[in-house]
């Protein structure tokens, strides 16, 4: 059923938005995932879903410890349409919550950390799915996420400032680990069934009414 509406959907789409969307999926990937914990700035939570969605990163996940989500329209430019956001309610288990979730999907999970003693991006294994943590604008990662990650990386740093802006820290480290992954063996691309599951959640956000489109198709039927 699943084909048939992506068919029905796709004959209001332009061929020129139907050609970009095939060339973005065949440069998705899962791979990667990226965890943001308890971000209270939307200026920098926006920045980093737009980053994920420029670099192929297709999931991005958003826990709530004390801070509630926003997103702040005018950085974002549209990118949230594209990114498949999981987010965790405001509470104080939101990490713990995400974190299982990760694990039971398969993901390594590896936080984000100024501390120049740990593994820097460029040494890190990419052999495995992994889900990379940033931290809050002020703390950095929390106690507990600390504790659970697998391993934690760092970006190497030749200045006297301590750390990077937050979203310029998930820009930097995503794209290298973007970049390492399409130059390696690894098998980083979506499966045929994510891609069809994608583009049909994606003809249904561009197509005005899909949802009367679709209902319209099931009364034919």
């Amino acid at each position: 059923m699943d084909d048939k509406i992506i068919r029905h959907l796709e004959e209001f789409v332009s061929e020129n938005k139907q050609n970009l969307i095939e060339k973005v999926l065949s440069e998705r990937t899962k791979h990667f995932t990226v965890v943001l914990e308890d971000l209270f700035d939307p200026h920098n939570v926006s920045a980093v879903i737009r980053t994920c969605d420029c670099f192929g990163i297709q999931d991005l996940y958003i826990t709530q410890r004390l801070h509630e989500y926003n997103v702040n329209p005018k950085i974002v430019r549209g990118a949230s349409k594209w990114v498949t956001l999981h987010k965790f309610e405001e509470k104080a288990n939101s990490t713990k919550e995400c974190f299982a979730q990760l694990r039971k999907e398969g993901y390594r999970i590896v936080g984000t950390t100024p501390d120049a003693n740990n593994a820097s991006i460029e040494e890190m294994d990419i052999d495995d799915k992994t889900a990379m943590v940033f931290g809050t604008e002020l703390n950095g990662l929390s106690e507990f996420a600390k504790e659970e990650v697998d391993e934690l990386v760092h970006i190497p740093m030749y200045g006297f400032t301590e750390s990077f802006n937050i979203s310029v820290s998930a820009a930097l480290i995503i794209q290298t680990l973007v970049r390492r992954l399409k130059e390696s063996e690894i098998e980083w691309e979506l499966s045929a069934a994510e891609k069809s599951l994608l583009k049909l959640e994606w003809y249904k956000r561009i197509v005005k009414r899909s949802d009367l489109h679709i209902k319209n198709l099931s009364i034919e039927d």
